[in-house]
Order: C-alpha cells, then sequence, then structure tokens
C-alpha cells in the first residue's frame, strides 16, 4: 500500500492524465514520438485511426486483452534513437514489454515502476545508461524475466530484484556495473538464469550463489575482475547446465567439487590464471559436451579418467603447462569435433583413432614435441577443415587421406620433419585457402596439374623438391603469396604464373633455376615483393620492370645477370629494398632518384659496375686507369655528404612521423604475426576499402615479409561514449579461432580476420545462386523448440526454400537478428552465439509469447 501511495505523491501528473481519458492510442504514438527521436524508422504503421477505438490493437508488436487494453509490446530490431518516455506507466496492463535491439538512449523511466503487471522486461542491446532504479522492480510480484544486457548502465547492481519470487531470468551483462556481486542475490531461490558477464565486477565471487538450486546457466566472466578463486561450494549446483567465468582473473586450482554438477554441458575457464593439475574428478560430468580451460597455468597430464567423457565435442586447452601423452581415448571420443592443445609440451604420437568418429573438424596441435605419424582417419568424416600441426617432430609421410579431404580450409604442417612426396590431392583441395608445408623434407616433384579457386597462399619452401615448377600454379586465380624457395628446383620460371592478377608476393629463393627473368612478370602489376635469388638465371634486367609500380623488395641477388642497369629504376619510388649484388653486371650505378635509398651492399659482388661519381669504369671487362682530380674528389664528396644528409633529414622525420603516429597503437596478436601496427595503419587507405556498413569500414591489408592478405575492419572503439562489449567480447572468444589479432587505441579499434577474397555469405544466400543453399545446407544445429513469434520468422523466410521445421526456423531467426545489428556493440558475443546455438536454454512458460 506504501508503495502505490509513494506513485501518488511522486506521479500526480501522470496519474491525472489518465484519469482525463489520455488514451492507450494516445500513448502509443507518444511512445513513437519519443523513441523515433530525429530520424527513427520502423512504426509506420502506427498512425490514428479516428474510426476505430481499437485500431491501436493492430499495429505492429501491439497485443490487446478483450478490453483492447494493450498487454503486450513487442518492436524489437527496430530504429529508434531516441528515448522512452514515462508515459510508458500508463500502459499499466503490460506483461510483457520487450524493446530490444532498438538503439534507445537515455535513461530508464522510473514510471516503469507502474507496470506492476509485467512478467518479461526486455531492454537489452540498446544504449540506455545511468544507474539502473532497481526500486521500479519492487511492485513487480509477477516478474519473471529481466533482460538489460549490453547497454550502457553502471553503478551497483540492483538488490531490489532479490524480494522477486518469480523471477527466473536476470540477464545483466554487457554494460559497466560495478562493485560485488550483491550477496542477496543467492536469495532468488527461483532463478534459472544469472547472466553478469561483460562488466566492471569486482570483489570475491559469493559462495552464497551456491543456494541456487534451480540455477541452469550461470555467466559472470569477461571483463570482471575478481579476486581469489572458484568457489568449491559451486558443486552444489544441482541444476547448473552452463558454468561460464571465462576471463575474469580468477586463480587458484580448480576445485574438485565441479566434478558433482553432473548436468553441466558447458565449462568455460579460459583466459585466466589457473593454476594445478586438472582434477581428475571431473571426469564425473557426464553430460559434458564443451570443455575450455585455454590461457591458464595449468600444470601436469591429462587425466585418464577423462576416458568417461564420451559427450565431449570440444577440447580447449592450448596455452597451459601442459605435459605427457595425448591419451589414446581421446581419438575415441564419438562426437568430438574440436580438438586444440596447441602451446603445451605434450609429448608421443597423435592417438591412431583420432579422426574415426568422422566428426573432427578443428585439429590444431601446434607448438608441442609430439612426434610419430601424422594418423591416416583425420578426414574420415570429410568434414575437416583445420589442420595444424606445426612446429613438431612429426616423421613419415603425409597420408594420402589428406589429400582426399575436399572440405578441408586450411592446412599448416611448417616445421617437421615429414618426408616422402606431397600428396598430390593437397594442391587440388577446392576450398583450401591456406596451404603451409614448409620446413620439412619433403622430396619428389610437384604434381603437373593444380588447381583451387580459393587458394591465397601456398607455401613449399625449404624442402628438398625437384623437377620443374608446374605451369598449372597459374591456375590458382586467388593466389597471392607463393613460396617454393630453398628447394632443389631446376628449369626455368613459367610465364603462367605472372598471369594471376592478385599475386603479391613471390620467392623462388635457392633453386637450380635458369633462364632468364620471364617478361610476363612484368604485366603482373600486382607484385610488391619478388625474390628470385640463389639462382642461376640469366640475361638482362628488362627495362619495363619499372611497369611494377606497388614493388617494395626486389632480390635479384647471386644469379648470372648480366647488361647494364636500368636507369628507369629511379623512378619506382615505391621499392625500398633493392639487392643486385653478385651478379655479372656492368656499367654505372645511377646517381638519383630511387638509387639515392640503396646502399653499396645492394650492388656487391658485381666487378665490372661503379658509381656514377668514378670518372672511369671498367666496362665489359675492358678496365680503364681510375684517375680523380683533386677538386673532383673534394666536389663529389660534398655533394654525396649534402645528399646524405638530406636522406638522412627526411628519413629520419618520415620514421618520426610514422612512430608519433603508431605509439599511441597496439598490436595484440593471437597468432605469430611477422608485422606491426604501422603496416596495419599504412593499409588504411581509400584505395584499400572492400566494404562499408553499420559495423564500420572493411579494408583489404597487405602485410610485409610473406604473410597473407589480411582483412582489417575499422570499428568505433570506446572514445565514443558507447558500449564496447561486442567488440571486446568478440576478440575473447574469435581471438583464438578465426581472428588473427587487433590493433587498438583510446579511440579506435581495428580487427585483424584472415583475408577471405569470395566475398560473404550474405552475398552468397542473397544473390541468385542461393536457391541451392536449401535449409539442410543453411543450418548448422540440436533443432530446437521454444516459443517465438512465428509470424515474424516467416516473414523473412526465403520462398525458394522447399522445406523446413518451422521450430528451428524461428529458433535461427530470433538468433540471426540479434547478429545483424548495425551497431557491433549492440550484437552479442560469438561466444554467446555458440551458445544460443548448441545449447539453448530450457523454453519459457507460455506467457512469455504475449
Amino acid at each position: 500500500m506504501g508503495f502505490f501511495l509513494c506513485f501518488f505523491l511522486l506521479f500526480p501528473a501522470q496519474l491525472l492524465t489518465a484519469c482525463s481519458g489520455f488514451g492507450e492510442l494516445d500513448v502509443l504514438l507518444k511512445l513513437k514520438s519519443s523513441m523515433y527521436g530525429h530520424d527513427g524508422s520502423g512504426l509506420e504503421d502506427w498512425v490514428a485511426s479516428p474510426a476505430s477505438p481499437s485500431a491501436h490493437c493492430f499495429f505492429s508488436g501491439v497485443t490487446c486483452d478483450e478490453s483492447s487494453r494493450v498487454v503486450s509490446l513487442n518492436v524489437s530490431f527496430r530504429h529508434f534513437p531516441g528515448s522512452i518516455p514515462p508515459e510508458i506507466g500508463l500502459l499499466n496492463k503490460l506483461v510483457n514489454l520487450t524493446l530490444a535491439n532498438d538503439n534507445l538512449t537515455g535513461e530508464l523511466p522510473v514510471e516503469i515502476a507502474m507496470l506492476t503487471s509485467l512478467r518479461i522486461l526486455n531492454i537489452s542491446s540498446n544504449a540506455i545508461g545511468g544507474s539502473f532504479p532497481g526500486t521500479i522492480t519492487l511492485g513487480m510480484t509477477q516478474l519473471e524475466v529481466l533482460d538489460v544486457y549490453n547497454n550502457n548502465c553502471s553503478g551497483p547492481l540492483p538488490t531490489e530484484i532479490a524480494s522477486l519470487e518469480k523471477l527466473k531470468h536476470v540477464h545483466l551483462g554487457g554494460n559497466f556495473f560495478s562493485g560485488k556481486i550483491p550477496e542477496e542475490y543467492s536469495e532468488i531461490l527461483s532463478l534459472e538464469f544469472l547472466g553478469l558477464n561483460g562488466n566492471d565486477l569486482s570483489g570475491e565471487v559469493p559462495s552464497s550463489l551456491s543456494k541456487l538450486n534451480n540455477l541452469k546457466s550461470l555467466s559472470i566472466g569477461y571483463f570482471n575482475h575478481y579476486e581469489g578463486g572458484i568457489p568449491p561450494e559451486f558443486g552444489s549446483l544441482s541444476s547448473l547446465e552452463l558454468l561460464d567465468m571465462g576471463s575474469c582473473n580468477l586463480n587458484g586450482e580448480i576445485p574438485s567439487t565441479l566434478g558433482q554438477l553432473t548436468r553441466l554441458h558447458s565449462l568455460f575457464l579460459q583466459f585466466n590464471n589457473l593454476t594445478g593439475h586438472i582434477p581428475s574428478e571431473l571426469s564425473d560430468l557426464i553430460s559434458l559436451k564443451s570443455l575450455d580451460l585455454s590461457i591458464n597455468n595449468l600444470t601436469g597430464e591429462i587425466p585418464e579418467s577423462f576416458s568417461a567423457l564420451k559427450n565431449l565435442t570440444l577440447i580447449n586447452l592450448f596455452q597451459n603447462k601442459l605435459h605427457g601423452p595425448i591419451p589414446d581415448f581421446v581419438g575415441e571420443f564419438p562426437n568430438l569435433e574440436v580438438l586444440q592443445v596447441w602451446g603445451n609440451n605434450f609429448t608421443f604420437e597423435l592417438p591412431k583413432q583420432l579422426g574415426r568418429n568422422g566428426k573432427l573438424k578443428y585439429l590444431d596441435v601446434s607448438y608441442n614435441h609430439l612426434t610419430g605419424l601424422v594418423p591416416r582417419d583425420l578426414c574420415k568424416g570429410g568434414k575437416l577443415k583445420a589442420l595444424i600441426l606445426m612446429n613438431n617432430f612429426f616423421i613419415g609421410s603425409l597420408p594420402e587421406e589428406i589429400g582426399q579431404c575436399k572440405s578441408l580450409l586450411k592446412i599448416r604442417i611448417v616445421c617437421n620433419l615429414l618426408t616422402g612426396t606431397i600428396p598430390a590431392g593437397i594442391f587440388n583441395l577446392p576450398l583450401a585457402t591456406q596451404i603451409e608445408l614448409s620446413h620439412n623434407y619433403f622430396s619428389g616433384e610437384l604434381p603437373q596439374e593444380i588447381s583451387g579457386d580459393a587458394l591465397g597462399s601456398l607455401s613449399v619452401s625449404d624442402n628438398r623438391i625437384t623437377g620443374r615448377i608446374p605451369r598449372a600454379i597459374g591456375n590458382l586465380k586467388s593466389l597471392q603469396f607463393l613460396s617454393l624457395e630453398m628447394n632443389r628446383l631446376s628449369g626455368e620460371i613459367p610465364d603462367e604464373i605472372f598471369s594471376l592478377k592478385i599475386l603479391s608476393k613471390i620467392s623462388i629463393r635457392a633453386n637450380n633455376i635458369s633462364g632468364e627473368i620471364p617478361a610476363s612478370m612484368l604485366h603482373c602489376t600486382s607484385l610488391t615483393s619478388v625474390d628470385f635469388s640463389q639462382n642461376s638465371i640469366s640475361g638482362e634486367i628488362p627495362k619495363e620492370i619499372t611497369k611494377l609500380k606497388d614493388l617494395s623488395i626486389l632480390d635479384l641477388s647471386r644469379n648470372q645477370l648480366t647488361g647494364q642497369l636500368p636507369s628507369e629504376i629511379r623512378y619506382m619510388i615505391s621499392l625500398t629494398t633493392l639487392n643486385l649484388s653478385y651478379n655479372n653486371l656492368f656499367g654505372r650505378i645511377p646517381f638519383a632518384g630511387q638509387f639515392l635509398a640503396f646502399n653499396d651492399s645492394s650492388f656487391l659482388g658485381n666487378p665490372y659496375l661503379c658509381a656514377a661519381r668514378n670518372d672511369s669504369c671498367s666496362f665489359g671487362g675492358h678496365g680503364h686507369r681510375r684517375f680523380f682530380t683533386t677538386s673532383r674528389l673534394i666536389i663529389t664528396v660534398i655533394s654525396l655528404a649534402t645528399a646524405l644528409l638530406l636522406v638522412v633529414v627526411t628519413v629520419y622525420r618520415l620514421r618520426k612521423k610514422k612512430l608519433q603516429k603508431s605509439r599511441a597503437w597496439k598490436l595484440t596478436a593471437f597468432q605469430r604475426l611477422d608485422f606491426k601496427a604501422e603496416d596495419v595503419l599504412e593499409c588504411l587507405k581509400e584505395e584499400n576499402i572492400i566494404g562499408k556498413g553499420g559495423a564500420g569500414i572493411v579494408y583489404r591489408g597487405s602485410m610485409p615479409e610473406g604473410f597473407d592478405h589480411v582483412a582489417i575492419k575499422r570499428l568505433v572503439g570506446r572514445g565514443t561514449g558507447r558500449s564496447d562489449h561486442g567488440f571486446s567480447a568478440e576478440i575473447q572468444t574469435l581471438g583464438r579461432i578465426r581472428l588473427l589479432g587487433y590493433v587498438s587505441n583510446k579511440d579506435t579499434n581495428l580487427l585483424l580476420y584472415e583475408y577471405m577474397p569470395n566475398g560473404s555469405l550474405g552475398e552468397l544466400l542473397h544473390c541468385s545462386k542461393g536457391g541451392h543453399l536449401q535449409w539442410e545446407t543453411r543450418k548448422t544445429t540440436s533443432e530446437l523448440s521454444q516459443p517465438s513469434d512465428s509470424a515474424s520468422a516467416m516473414a523473412v523466410v526465403d520462398p525458394r526454400l522447399s522445406a523446413y521445421p518451422l521450430t528451428g526456423v524461428i529458433h535461427l531467426f530470433k538468433i540471426a537478428m540479434f547478429c545483424v545489428k548495425d551497431e557491433s556493440s549492440d550484437r552479442p558475443t560469438m561466444r554467446e552465439v555458440v551458445h544460443m546455438l548448441t545449447n539453448p536454454p530450457q523454453p519459457a512458460p507460455s506467457l512469455l509469447a504475449l
């Protein structure tokens, strides 16, 4: 009674307005006007209709009862840059208020407290800020769902919600809440879902949360920075299905009591400071499907008792200090799809049975001490996408079956002890984008039949490969990087290679290549780096080499080149590295233009080549006595000193400017990258733009030192005041799957992805070929039955689909809509997307569909 008396005192104007006949149609139109702001859209059918007193009940997103009173307002995924007005409190029959993913700003009006019949309050994925007024919930005794995820709310977490006896779903993640997790939350005994991830919480994780016997999902990690470790009492959460405490500064050991969570299907403890052994008691998690303990300081071996975890689909143990063998039973897991254990000290052989379940998709065991043969059945089911075995001691030949694995996207087997001939099929994989087989002992010849429209990088350097360079390399239309160096290849360089329109870097260094520099190379204008050194190439350097306007590195050293230096090289302003040493060139070295950027080492070992400042040179073997007058020597020295000083000053200023520009930038890499932040910044040019959208601008970047092209997505950072957690959570999850890294400063975030030249999934779905992608091809998941607005989903179903399950369509529709927000900070994290797809929450009561 006191609660409502308080509202009579606080909001007399609103109550008077309600009593004077201010109808719900007027309230809805006021709501539209306020939420629209200056340029909103999405409620075009919300217009006044005097002829019908119940016309508002047919507005999109509005549901009324028999008395034409609004009981449900669900207008999500619209463009509402305005705010929620106080008049929202006049819709006091509302049971469901859902305003999610609408770009709303401002603060939450306290008048929402008048909505005492609410069961669902969902304002997730907006830009609503300020402190969350917890007192508004005190009268909402029927409230079951409170979702404020991904906004800009700050201050302490609201404790008032602890009095709501029917509350089942609380998501306050993705905000800026600070302070401790309230002990009062342990009193919400009806709670099934608690999400506090992606905030700025501190203190110890309350062990009292273990009282929540109905809790099924607990996510409290990511950007929170707790003190201490995982409460052992969490082992009593008998209903728990998902525990996500990744990236929140946990320390100590993993409690063995977690093994009591027999219903747990996902355990995420990655990116913390956890120490000690992996508890053998975790083998009691008989429902476990996903286990991520990566990026910690765990030691010891994989427990033998883990053989009982037959339901595992994902095992991430990378970047720890684990040792011993990868047990044979890992290869016998019937559902295993992902095994990533790189960056440890594992020894012995890979399990021979690995891949025989026919479901393996991603395998990365790089940077260990593994040996033995590469298992033959890794791609038995035809689903393997990534095979990464770098920096180990694998021996023997590569199985022929790998060459028949048509699903492979990436093969990286560098730095091993593999021998024999490379399976010919590897050079004809239709989907492969990257093949790296360097630094092994492969022998034999490369196949004469080579194809693959997607292949962008091919490296077989530092092996013992013989024969000629296949002309069929010219069939690889997407090839950008080709490394054949340090082999025993012979013959001439085939012209077909230089028909590749986007070839950027080529290295054939240290082989037995003969013949002349192909004239066709001069038409491959995309080249930025050419290394033909340490071969037996003869003839002259063609003058037309100046057509390669993007060429920055040219190394033709230690060959048998003859003739004079083309003076036209002086105009190649992009050329920063030139090495023509140890050839048979003659004549004068031009002392002008770009030649001023090269030192004497670029021309060493050419006995008949002399500097322009010399009065006489030995041309073609006809020596002349070199004679300098004192005056000419002085003039030459002065000229040279002046020019050198000018170059030094210019270079110093350029480097200082670049250093100042890059000093505020930081490169964070999730794998070994041979480039720096400055290299990424150099690519942010108008001509490199390959896409624009609400999330930002995407550039194609060409990196130095033989690295692939990368895609650079420029996002808005914290400097704008908007929530950054969409970007940051994506870093924490995708950073170890396919994200290369990111460059950031206080204002801007640059995501670095593998460059995919074949366009986006959206282009494939919406172009004329999309009709070939039927439902079974498009969907990726465990079909789910969940209440949803089926009419909304069916409105956007592709009419070209011939058959599909309705429940699956509705579920994926809801997830997809969350993922296509213009603002990156408004989208769910990839971790959350994966969990929505593979580990859905239990269906809510039917009232949730109001």
